[in-house]
């Protein structure tokens, strides 16, 4: 697999954070005395936050505006990120290598920009990446491949080249479907679709280390 630019997943792809996501939104409901459906993770993977907000306002009857809630499920994970949640093993020795190799590097990430320097700043990884594109940047989604287009874009690869990789479906999906070659990034929050996701991707690694690129 030829590699002249690099776009990557934040959450559950080079951190450690999807546990920290999967109970958010229940914690929210229940400080609320709110009944939390069974199946809210799954409905709020797909998400931006933005999107959660509104389903929050008219699944739940709460009343606060998209912007107020947006900011107090920030405020509720914004410790997670500022203090606890790690790398992936493996994650700073393979940015290492792509440096090492001149790959251009970014994020495209669905999560907030405040709560992604906050990681980025703690970690000290930011230096590896060219720049970092969230979908509220954009006001879009990963169900729509443009974070990916604008990323390829401003990195100067062809698309054919620049290799996305992501841990969740519905992402990997919407790569594949646009002519983005993938690695694939197994998570624990995703391992019901391990076998759906692996046949979509050029790589499919269980973790870092068993990644490799010519």
């Amino acid at each position: 697999m030829k590699l002249k630019g690099a776009i990557f997943d934040l959450d559950g792809t080079l951190l450690d954070s999807m546990p920290f996501w999967e109970t958010v939104g229940s914690r929210y409901l229940e400080e609320r005395n709110i009944p939390v459906p069974d199946d809210l993770p799954l409905r709020l993977k797909t998400m931006t936050l933005p999107e959660a907000a509104e389903y929050y306002r008219q699944d739940f009857g709460i009343t606060e505006s998209v912007d107020t809630i947006c900011r107090q499920i920030s405020d509720m994970i914004a410790e997670d990120y500022r203090s606890r949640a790690p790398l992936k093993a493996g994650v700073r020795a393979m940015l290492d290598s792509l440096k090492g190799k001149g790959i251009p590097m970014c994020i495209a990430t669905a999560t907030g920009r405040e709560l992604v320097e906050i990681a980025l700043r703690r970690l000290g990884i930011g230096e590896y990446f060219s720049f970092l594109l969230t979908c509220g940047d954009l006001n879009t989604s990963k169900n729509l491949p443009y974070i990916f287009d604008e990323c390829a874009r401003r990195l100067g690869t062809p698309k054919q080249q620049t290799v996305v990789f992501e841990d969740s479906l519905h992402c990997i999906e919407t790569a594949v479907r646009a002519g983005y070659p993938v690695v694939g990034v197994y998570d624990h929050s995703a391992r019901s679709e391990a076998e759906v996701i692996r046949p979509l991707c050029r790589q499919y690694i269980m973790g870092w280390e068993e990644f490799c690129c010519e």
